[in-house]
């Protein structure tokens, strides 16, 4: 039986999680697939139980055990060994409905998709759930857009061709990945169901304060840029003008102010940090999108699908960047 999909685990000391994750794989309705678990210098029992796995499974699952190099490391090394046409991610602490694979590959298969977009559900160690993103796509168009890496389904080939990968040792790797994979084609198709479950706990990222040197800034400016002076003619560029506009609103005057979903017990905000971070977003916007002010997507009687906080929170901040007033209202915030 020839595999269509690679679901790549990277893992690391996920003992408490790694069984939850590979059975939400194994028991698929879409039986075409193969898993490929990259045992990132794990210290604890995971490559063990991976092992008692692959006495059972050993035509589907396979396992790759190298030292350290964080999540995008993981993740990279996955995509250099996967061999189908697909490929998937998902993080060992999370898992899957039992028909994900089955319905994002029937859509991946029906269009020829480059990639597929799902939603999912955030949710505590216990199950209870703290939020539901979903997308709801008009035909082929979505003007909403999540750039997590969960509920995502690519094609290998399409990764390799524009030489896509997550930038390494660094915090929300995922965000220039989805930029670059939504908007360099124009086979980026958006469903309407919800598959993953994405466990949040303490010690995961959206738990912790933001450090500035621990983002990808660089990245996130080149990746823009690159698409930016892309000729592929079908890039909807004021769309992608305005997801990158929310991403940056969003992440600093929500995500950098607080600790997501749980307790938000530490308040203490980095000045120095949020600065930075706001100096580097300003610069990338004015150099990029000299007229964000005027993109369509912010119109605030218009595009009904966005909710009307982010249209005008995405028009604020275009405004800010072009008076180059955002470092002192980020700081004062």
């Amino acid at each position: 039986m020839e595999n269509n999909v690679t679901v790549i685990i990277p893992a690391y000391n996920a003992e408490k999680y790694i069984r939850k994750c590979i059975e939400s794989v194994l028991v698929q309705k879409y039986k075409h697939f193969c898993i490929l678990v990259v045992n990132d210098g794990s210290i604890d029992n995971t490559e063990n139980i991976v092992k008692d796995y692959i006495k059972e499974y050993s035509e589907i699952i396979c396992l790759y055990t190298k030292p350290n190099g964080g999540l995008s490391n993981a993740r990279n090394y996955g995509i250099k060994r996967a061999k189908t046409k697909y490929v998937t991610f998902l993080d060992s602490d999370d898992y899957l409905d039992c028909n994900y694979l089955e319905i994002l590959m029937n859509m991946a298969e029906k269009n020829n998709a480059d990639m597929v977009c799902s939603g999912q559900y955030k949710i505590t160690e216990d199950g209870q759930v703290l939020n539901k993103i979903s997308y709801h796509p008009t035909n082929k168009k979505c003007l909403t857009r999540r750039l997590n890496i969960s509920g995502k389904l690519y094609r290998l080939d399409y990764l390799n061709k524009w030489n896509i990968n997550f930038p390494e040792g660094k915090t929300y790797e995922d965000n220039s990945f989805n930029l670059q994979c939504m908007f360099l084609t124009d086979k980026c198709y958006f469903i309407d169901y919800e598959g993953y479950y994405q466990v949040v706990h303490e010690g995961s990222i959206t738990s912790k304060a933001i450090e500035a040197d621990k983002l990808p800034l660089q990245e996130w400016s080149e990746c823009i840029a690159k698409i930016t002076n892309c000729t592929f003619q079908e890039i909807d560029k004021p769309l992608f003008e305005f997801t990158v506009l929310s991403f940056f609103t969003y992440f600093l005057f929500v995500r950098n102010r607080k600790r997501e979903y749980l307790s938000n017990t530490i308040q203490k905000k980095d000045k120095n940090s949020i600065v930075h971070i706001a100096s580097a977003f300003e610069d990338i916007v004015n150099y990029n999108f000299p007229n964000a002010v005027r993109n369509k997507y912010a119109r605030l009687f218009k595009y009904k699908e966005l909710q009307l906080q982010q249209r005008l929170g995405v028009k604020v901040f275009a405004l800010l960047c072009k008076t180059k007033l955002l470092k002192p209202v980020a700081y004062f915030l």
